[in-house]
């Protein structure tokens, strides 16, 4: 071994640092080994628990939201106090739902505006907020649109303002009016 020392020629220094740090790469390597053992990270995650809750909450569900006011089929899937809570969630999700079963987008602004229509290019801002889906920064919008563009030359002119589209324009259509 010193032969091998001399023909390197390091000094003591030297020889103990070199030392120093292949302990610390092979401590290194070593803590890397024990930690990739003992990580669970090869092992497959068993949905088969959580699948069974699942199916089970979905059959409650679907026992509970059976047409059938037959309260047999619900026995002992819910506690009372349970099944009265579903059944004030399920009429109050009802009331979204329009006569032709689709959700309905428009919210209490559009029952405030029944049968009426406002003119978007006279209304002021405060009267543009009524319309369904419209605040007060689209409200703005329209507003601003209108005096660059001298007004809407038809009501599908309307979606040209930023945050309203299609969709939005469909909630809308009933209630505006250019004129």
């Amino acid at each position: 071994m010193n032969q091998i020392l001399r023909y390197i020629s390091f000094t003591k220094n030297e020889i103990r640092a070199i030392i120093f740090l292949a302990i610390v790469i092979l401590g290194g390597f070593a803590a890397k080994y024990i930690s990739y053992k003992s990580s669970k990270a090869d092992e497959k995650f068993d949905y088969a628990e959580s699948d069974k809750k699942i199916l089970d909450y979905s059959r409650r569900y679907s026992a509970l939201t059976n047409d059938s006011t037959d309260e047999t089929d619900t026995a002992g899937i819910y506690s009372a106090e349970e099944t009265e809570k579903i059944r004030k969630l399920q009429s109050s999700e009802d009331s979204l739902v329009k006569i032709n079963g689709k959700k309905s987008g428009r919210d209490k602004k559009s029952e405030n505006l029944k049968g009426r229509t406002i003119n978007i290019n006279t209304a002021g801002k405060e009267t543009l907020i009524l319309l369904p889906g419209v605040g007060e920064s689209t409200a703005d919008k329209i507003i601003l649109y209108r005096q660059e563009h001298n007004g809407f030359k038809k009501v599908q002119d309307i979606m040209k303002i930023k945050g309203i589209g299609k969709k939005k324009f469909e909630n809308l259509k009933d209630f505006i009016v250019i004129e």
